[in-house]
């Protein structure tokens, strides 16, 4: 299933009870940010709390986008979960690193990583 808005597609693939990949394309920034907020409240409510975030796809994220990544990561944590970041280019990695937000969230070269890191395929 895809969500369409003007600039970013989030993509939703469950993969068991605990676990899904939330596919982003497109631009992660101030009109976008509350899609990823609520589609990652979803799979939390849905009781999908190990979660992968793929932004192979996002070629750009501001601040907005960096606060929705961090409320997801709140709210998956309390749910006893974990959210894990996959496939981030230059830019991503250089406002995370910036924001020291690098050290918060664990970090993986793609989806497959991130999935094994969870034990997930």
């Amino acid at each position: 299933m895809m969500i369409k808005t003007r600039e970013l597609e989030i993509g939703k693939e469950s993969l068991s009870e605990r676990c899904a990949v939330l596919a982003l394309e497109g631009r992660l920034d101030a009109l976008t940010a509350l899609e990823l907020k609520e589609a990652i409240r979803e799979r939390v409510d849905a009781g999908q709390v190990e979660l992968v975030v793929d932004l192979s796809g996002v070629p750009f994220i501001d601040s907005s986008g960096l606060a929705a990544l961090v409320s997801g990561l709140k709210a998956t944590r309390q749910a006893g979960g974990a959210l894990k970041l996959a496939g981030l280019n230059e830019q991503a990695r250089t406002v995370l690193r910036l924001t020291r937000l690098d050290r918060v969230f664990a970090l993986y070269a793609d989806r497959a990583a991130a999935l094994e890191a969870l034990g997930e395929r």
